[in-house]
């Protein structure tokens, strides 16, 4: 007769899983694994056979998950809770709380500052990653409005923002981020630098304030004070002229306008001695950029296609929790090299924010050079296979202050101090002008060695990632060691009380296990005979019971107490033991945080100059020479996605000096090459300011303080505004705000439509308006590249003769109906735009073309422009004659008119 015990222990993180589906008859939701003894009474033979651990495998889940019985878990070495105050922080504190909590942070009802002192007042949005600001000036009595900026948790140009505007108050939403409120507050400056905002005042507004709508409409309210605006303007008109003044796409520059516009109002700033009717004066809108950023609008993204999105072609991709996008063909994609996430983000970060610090673009640039040199690629390739492994350690170091890092954040952290350590050793190679490789090779100190030294000597990865939780190797607790190992000796020792309880038992019990619960200890599993029916038959002298579970008899016997005693929770005890040493070593690791951060940081702008550096070695780029004077100079430049998209590409030169050629004007046929090569320009120069090298054989680029571009109509209904309306927004735009440091980028534009929204001679008055305002400022005038089909423009001379303005034409090779494009630039003007050519390619029929040519010729020649003769023309003129001849011989004399008509429309009618 056979007789099988089971002994078994719950592992730590089985408080975390679900047994099967057959034990739902248990006390509490639990699984073990198992050793199963079998004993033969006769032979008093033993063998032990290991059960697999099915419940432990089956399911695995975080060890973070929450136990049923966590009271069980964590018996000892117990984090401490989180404080109210941590909690609030971990959640999302209220506003009010935020408010009570800061120091000089306060209400509209407290103790605000004087308004006598107010020089300056800021008022600062940050919205789904948007940085919006504006500020009053009481000097100048000007509202400058910043436009919408990427802003990160870093809050660089913010404080840029702080430092430049020198704001007495600044006010934000009662509903912002706890850190930016710490920005504002000047709380976390480390340097002399953040100091200067320390006497400034925040007040907390009401989020109402910082509807959008609602500041809209303050905004456009400004048409009624607003100097220079006709008192004739309809309501719609001065709508539209505002929207010309102020990018209502900007959602958070326009929430902090219109949040600043109330409170100024309500505090009349600047007006507080004089008459209560007195109305704080705004006498214009500006916008303000900061010194060191190049400022490029959305609408120059998307014209010189920086940025491109497309829809991703894996189904996996496209699902709710997937953006379903990727970048497509785009400057951005052409460029991003990078090998981990974080420098794929910091080279976005560049894009979107181009700088025009010279030295510090000189610094990438010596950079990218050292780095694109072949006999360097061996350094280069060891450095990329380390760079893939550094990972975001700010979110890491976030779980670990919550006590939350799972087995993958320890792995990741370890090897992104392991492969940082050996990126500075090589990083040591390299020649110290190269300012990033310096800078790794100083600040990556022995704290990073020690940081991973301490976790490899700690942390078994592999047991780790076996258990799903946090393991310790042997050998660095002689405690949890000790623990171990007694552990490791339980299935042999419960064998042995199996085997023990089997012959306390009656005869007629053939088979029993000794097994193991959270909360209920060990227990003697016996399985239910068919005679045992009502819970009063379930008892046993000697033993008490607990439950019934899958048709077996649970109890506690004086042994299995016994055994509660002297074993205890083995393995809880060493979960606990192990939790312990790794809330110490977390403990270590926070405290070099701000190691970490930099090593992070410092990693991914190495990973943004070799992925630079690797497209500029592959498309043989050149290095720019940077100069302050507002000067272009291009030798055969060519478009960077262009290029990549033809067998053949024609590059072109480019230059605008100081005084001479500020206004280019090209004109030319369709597709013969214009639009590539005005975003080519722009492209380049767009490079340039993110530290990049360029695809040309030479180029000067002069610091550039924003690129304005009319190339690409962006159309919604969302807007409200026609096609050309968008048209004149971004032109104007461009008028009201371009400095001599300007680039302006202008693609046809006024060409409109003739039957709708503008005639062909109102849009050459416009655009010839345009360019002889820009004209009158000299040597002042920004740098312009215009492309237009108004020849009149040139042959009329509408510009005035000046060194200012060159005329340019793309090259095209006509000979007789052939024509050949050339893509070549050169001097002059184009006497046609061969639209019926370029119809021919588009696959319109020969007799279309024919007509039209017709017309052009007699328009050319100013002639009439007759109706064109059908066969049916043909016929119906036979009978308009055959009916006059009847007319002229008809004698009224003898003859009946009435009836002469009547004959006539009969027989009109049968022909």
């Amino acid at each position: 007769m056979n007789t099988c015990h089971q002994a078994s222990t719950l592992t730590s993180s089985d408080a975390c899983f679900t047994p099967n589906e057959g034990s739902d008859a248990l006390p509490r939701k639990t699984g073990w694994s198992s050793s199963t003894v079998e004993i033969d009474r006769s032979s008093k033979r033993l063998s032990s056979v290991e059960n697999s651990g099915q419940y432990f495998k089956r399911q695995k889940t975080p060890s973070s998950c929450p136990a049923t019985n966590n009271e069980h878990v964590f018996t000892s070495g117990r984090r401490p809770s989180a404080t109210e105050s941590e909690r609030d922080e971990e959640e999302g504190m209220n506003a009010n709380d935020v408010v009570n909590q800061r120091g000089n942070v306060f209400g509209v009802g407290d103790d605000s500052p004087s308004a006598l002192d107010v020089k300056r007042v800021l008022s600062v949005v940050w919205s789904k990653g948007n940085l919006g600001s504006s500020y009053y000036d009481t000097e100048t009595s000007q509202l400058y409005l910043q436009m919408d900026v990427v802003e990160t948790n870093d809050f660089q140009f913010l404080k840029r923002v702080k430092e430049q505007v020198q704001a007495s108050v600044i006010i934000t939403s009662a509903i912002q981020d706890e850190r930016l409120l710490k920005i504002l507050n000047g709380q976390e400056g480390e340097n002399n630098d953040e100091q200067i905002c320390q006497t400034t005042e925040v007040e907390i507004l009401p989020s109402i304030d910082f509807s959008y709508e609602v500041c809209k409409r303050r905004i456009t309210a400004l048409n009624a004070c607003l100097p220079g605006i006709p008192q004739h303007f309809t309501e719609n008109e001065r709508e539209i002229h505002m929207s010309s003044l102020v990018p209502f796409d900007n959602i958070s520059m326009v929430r902090s306008a219109g949040a600043l516009i109330k409170y100024i109002d309500k505090k009349r700033v600047g007006v507080e001695m004089d008459d209560p009717e007195v109305r704080v004066p705004i006498l214009g809108l500006k916008v303000f950029s900061l010194s060191d950023l190049l400022i490029v609008d959305n609408n120059t993204y998307s014209a010189l296609q920086i940025f491109q999105k497309e829809s991703h072609p894996s189904v996996y991709k496209m699902g709710a929790g997937n953006s379903g996008a990727k970048e497509g063909l785009s400057l951005f994609g052409v460029t991003n090299r990078t090998r981990s996430a974080i420098g794929s983000h910091m080279l976005r970060m560049w894009f979107l924010r181009p700088s025009r610090n010279i030295d510090l673009l000189q610094q990438r640039q010596k950079a990218v050079s050292y780095f694109m040199s072949l006999r360097n690629a061996e350094l280069v390739a060891s450095l990329q296979d380390c760079l893939k492994h550094i990972k975001n350690v700010s979110g890491i170091l976030s779980r670990m202050t919550t006590a939350q890092a799972s087995v993958g954040d320890w792995q990741a952290l370890y090897k992104t101090a392991y492969n940082a350590t050996y990126i500075a050793d090589l990083c040591r190679r390299i020649p110290t002008d190269v300012a990033i490789a310096k800078k790794i090779a100083t600040s990556f100190t022995d704290e990073l060695l020690q940081i991973g030294s301490l976790m490899s000597k700690i942390i078994d990865f592999d047991e780790s990632t076996d258990q799903n939780r946090f393991v310790v190797k042997p050998g660095v607790d002689p405690a949890l060691d000790e623990k171990k190992r007694t552990y490791n000796g339980l299935p042999d020792f419960m064998t042995t009380v199996a085997r023990e309880e089997l012959n306390k038992l009656s005869s007629s019990i053939t088979e029993c296990n000794v097994i193991y619960l959270p909360q209920l200890g060990y227990l003697l599993a016996i399985p239910r005979s068919p005679e045992m029916k009502e819970e009063d038959d379930f008892a046993m002298d000697g033993l008490e019971f607990v439950f019934l579970s899958n048709n077996r008899l649970h109890y506690k016997s004086t042994r299995t107490r016994e055994l509660d005693n002297l074993l205890g929770d083995t393995q809880c005890e060493i979960t606990d033991h192990e939790t312990a040493i790794m809330h110490r070593l977390q403990t270590v690791i926070l405290e070099h945080t701000k190691v970490l951060l930099h090593v992070m940081e410092c990693c991914a702008e190495l990973d943004c100059l070799i992925s630079l550096a690797l497209c500029a070695r592959e498309n043989n780029y050149v290095c720019p020479k940077l100069t302050m004077d507002s000067v272009l100079n291009i030798e055969q430049g060519r478009h960077p996605l262009q290029e990549l998209c033809v067998n053949l590409f024609v590059p072109n030169d480019s230059v605008i000096e100081q005084d001479k050629g500020r206004m280019k004007v090209l004109t030319g046929p369709n597709a013969s090459g214009k639009s590539v090569y005005l975003k080519q320009v722009g492209l380049i120069v767009f490079l340039a300011h993110i530290g990049s090298f360029v695809p040309a054989e030479s180029a000067t680029v002069g610091i550039t303080d924003r690129i304005f571009t009319r190339i690409h109509t962006r159309e919604t209904v969302s807007v409200g505004l026609s096609t050309f309306m968008i048209d004149l927004n971004q032109v104007a735009t461009a008028v009201n705000a371009a400095t001599e440091n300007s680039l302006v980028i202008v693609d046809e534009f006024g060409k409109g439509t003739a039957t709708v929204t503008i005639t062909t001679i109102d849009g050459l008055s416009l655009l010839t308006a345009i360019l002889r305002h820009w004209l009158r400022q000299g040597s002042s005038c920004p740098k312009l590249l215009v492309s237009t089909h108004f020849h009149s423009l040139v042959k009329q001379k509408l510009l005035p003769q000046t060194p200012l303005v060159t005329y340019q034409t793309m090259q095209v090779l006509e000979e007789g109906e052939d024509v050949a494009f050339l893509y070549h630039l050169i001097d002059g003007c184009a006497e046609s735009s061969l639209a019926c050519h370029i119809a021919s390619l588009a696959g319109l029929p020969d007799e279309l073309l024919k007509r039209a040519q017709q017309v052009t010729e007699l328009t050319r020649c100013n002639k009439p422009i007759l109706r064109k003769d059908t066969a049916d023309d043909e016929e119906q003129r036979k009978r308009h004659k055959a009916i006059v001849k009847k007319f002229l011989a008809l004698n009224l004399d003898n003859e009946d008119p009435q009836a002469f008509l009547r004959d006539l429309l009969e027989n009109f009618d049968d022909e």
